[in-house]
């Protein structure tokens, strides 16, 4: 599928982690991102997302915030204690955003609103991949 007017990606496919327990929004994401080109691994839930986290590596990961029994958050706290390179590198989306006063990720991550415009997650993955780029360069 062609996505006119967005940036292109590296030669490397990026590497997403897809947390989010609702299926269907689960699997229209992974179908969206595997049509740009992505290597997706999918998930229901934060724990399978750690376990993933700890067996690969990942350019980015799209999480819903708010999951049971842990939620998104406590994701975040233990991915980056475990892959520090990480930080930075999590979209969160959800009804609500965070408020700014909450601790952790939301002074280093990216927040989007339910329903998700996909050309909008899309062009922050690029952003945020084309800025890891330029820094290894």
């Amino acid at each position: 599928m062609d996505h006119p007017g967005l940036p292109a990606m590296s030669p490397q496919p990026l590497a997403i982690l897809l947390v989010e327990e609702n299926r269907e929004l689960r699997q229209q994401l992974e179908r969206d991102l595997r049509s740009r080109g992505c290597r997706v691994t999918a998930v229901p839930d934060v724990v399978g997302g750690l376990e993933a986290i700890v067996l690969g590596g990942f350019d980015a990961v799209v999480s819903d915030a708010v999951m049971l029994p842990r939620g998104g958050v406590w994701l975040w706290r233990e991915a980056t204690a475990l892959r520090p390179e990480l930080r930075g590198r999590f979209f969160y989306c959800g009804a609500d955003l965070l408020p700014d006063s909450f601790d952790g990720p939301v002074q280093t991550e990216r927040f989007l609103s339910k329903p998700l415009d996909l050309n909008a997650l899309w062009a922050e993955i690029v952003a945020v991949a084309d800025q890891r780029e330029s820094r290894l360069s």
